[in-house]
């Protein structure tokens, strides 16, 4: 198949789309169509791929302005025309790489992982399903890069960094449970306006805006927040 397509570049002194025509198989995904440009006509393209299998998530671009992994999307999904863009609301680097380092720095500033026992504890099956979820999160930042209300407030923290604090909040076997409650007061996960863009965006499907409903009413039950805290009431402009 030949498909058409214009890859956004942003370099020094220059931000624009550069165009390309290419024969392509109908089973090849839109990191082959990258790998492809780079190998056979642009040398100088520049993207970001490690595990080529939707692991890693650091092959994340909007292809005509849908956010996905390119190893596991295939170029079929768009036509014959393709604009291929970097994602959403991240520092560009160059071209189609973007700066990831903001992700891992939430983790660590609000310090999410375990306090572990010397001893394990047994946990059930139901438990294990309910935060399986939250585990499964790759970091490749879909979800933030379509939230509204990061783009307009610096006190949410956002469905990535909720979707990987959700585990320590149910998981008996965080030691730090009870103070990690008390810590995702801060993260406001009230101020969410659950338009479901990162549910409907996550490459794998794990539902990021019903895993923060859950810690919004987990702060309600507990008296932490109240109710009429929700939604804009913490919002700067």
């Amino acid at each position: 198949m030949w498909v058409k397509v214009r890859i956004k570049l942003n370099r020094e002194n220059f931000k624009d789309y550069a165009y390309f025509s290419l024969e392509l198989n109908r089973n090849s995904t839109l990191l082959d169509m990258l790998v492809k440009i780079k190998e056979e006509i642009d040398q100088s393209l520049a993207f970001r791929s490690m595990c080529r299998a939707g692991i890693c998530g650091t092959c994340a671009v909007k292809a005509n302005g849908r956010p996905v992994l390119a190893c596991s999307t295939k170029v079929l999904v768009f036509g014959e025309e393709i604009t291929v863009e970097p994602i959403d609301n991240v520092l560009v680097i160059k071209d189609l790489v973007v700066d990831h380092e903001f992700l891992y720095n939430k983790l660590k500033l609000w310090k999410v992982w375990y306090n572990a026992e010397e001893e394990d504890k047994k946990v059930n099956a139901s438990v294990l399903k309910r935060i399986e979820k939250s585990h499964e999160c790759i970091l490749c930042g879909i979800c933030d890069s379509v939230c509204p209300v990061l783009t307009a407030s610096s006190y949410f923290g956002g469905p990535t960094l909720l979707t990987r604090y959700y585990k320590l909040l149910f998981d008996i076997r965080n030691t730090a449970q009870e103070e990690k409650v008390q810590n995702l007061k801060n993260l406001n996960p009230q101020l969410c306006t659950h338009c479901m863009n990162c549910s409907f965006a996550c490459p794998k499907k794990l539902m990021p805006e019903a895993l923060i409903k859950e810690e919004e009413n987990l702060l309600q039950e507990k008296g932490i927040i109240k109710r009429e805290e929700g939604n804009f009431g913490f919002l700067e402009f």
